[in-house]
């Protein structure tokens, strides 16, 4: 009797990694954000965010655009654009090589430099325009390595909650209508002003910062981002449900919360509605 060899079952091709896009796409879901906030705040168009997320990157201007896309989305996600940007590499289409410059013989590097020659002006501005080329590909990559830092357009409407030490300031995002934000002030039991805060208020307000006068309630994962005054980053962060977060710095507060449905947000223990400033569930808002 011979001994058979024993066979070992191959081993199952592990699960492949999610595209750079796909992560891209998960992510901004996950924060609460639709394509038009990215559109809006990477000045892209729609087709290229859809691109971006549906790894389409050949739809794209260039393999060069591609990795400034990607790296300034995955900052404006919150992500960390090394590995995406490493990973790109292989998902990118090969691009045609542009042919070398031709080798300039002595005769030609004279007849560049004569000013009278008249077969040296034909090349001379072709180099000057090879040249602006560069130059102008060089600007357009420095920009794209800036990081996006998003913008808030508002429209203002002073509140003043009852029973509170200082009025609050709400301003609202440009999703919001003057009139609807009239027709919610009317509805709720408080009073509306559009006269400037009194500086007594003002003063009130100021004395308490920096007392945990703000307080986040999470019921599910939400995206907060709070900047104060001073231009101090108080949080910028994805809270998992269930966490309570208590702030404080210098009045006014510049706010955007990316699951409003399922975030309480009170001031100076006031509970504020984010219904009426928020966008696809996204509220961009201010508070004094």
């Amino acid at each position: 009797m011979t001994d058979e060899p024993i066979q070992t079952p191959p081993e199952s091709p592990s699960e492949p990694q999610a595209g750079v896009g796909v992560q891209l796409r998960q992510q901004r879901e996950s924060l609460g954000l639709s394509i038009d906030d990215v559109v809006h705040q990477l000045k892209l168009t729609r087709g290229q965010v859809t691109a971006i997320e549906e790894d389409r990157f050949g739809d794209l201007p260039g393999n060069t655009f591609a990795r400034g896309f990607v790296r300034n989305y995955a900052r404006l996600l919150h992500l960390d654009p090394e590995p995406l940007v490493a990973r790109l590499t292989t998902e990118l289409p090969v691009e045609r090589e542009q042919a070398s410059l031709p080798h300039l013989t002595e005769e030609a590097t004279f007849n560049v430099g004569s000013i009278g020659s008249g077969r040296g002006r034909p090349l001379q501005l072709a180099l000057v325009v090879i040249a602006g080329l560069i130059i102008g590909a060089g600007g357009v990559f420095w920009y794209l390595q800036q990081p996006a830092e998003p913008e808030l357009n508002v429209t203002t409407a002073i509140l003043t909650l009852p029973e509170a030490s200082a009025p609050v300031e709400v301003i609202a995002s440009d999703a919001v209508v003057a009139s609807d934000v009239a027709s919610e002030v009317a509805s709720a039991p408080v009073a509306a002003a559009v006269t400037p805060a009194p500086a007594s208020a003002a003063a009130s307000a100021v004395a308490v910062a920096g007392n945990g006068e703000l307080r986040l309630v999470v019921e599910q994962d939400s995206w907060i981002q709070v900047i104060d005054a001073g231009g101090n980053k108080l949080i910028s962060e994805v809270l998992k449900a269930g966490d309570e977060r208590s702030l404080g710095g210098v009045a006014p507060y510049r706010i955007k919360i990316g699951n409003a449905p399922k975030t309480q947000l009170y001031l100076r223990g006031q509970r504020v509605d984010l219904a009426q400033y928020s966008r696809s569930d996204v509220a961009t808002l201010e508070l004094k």
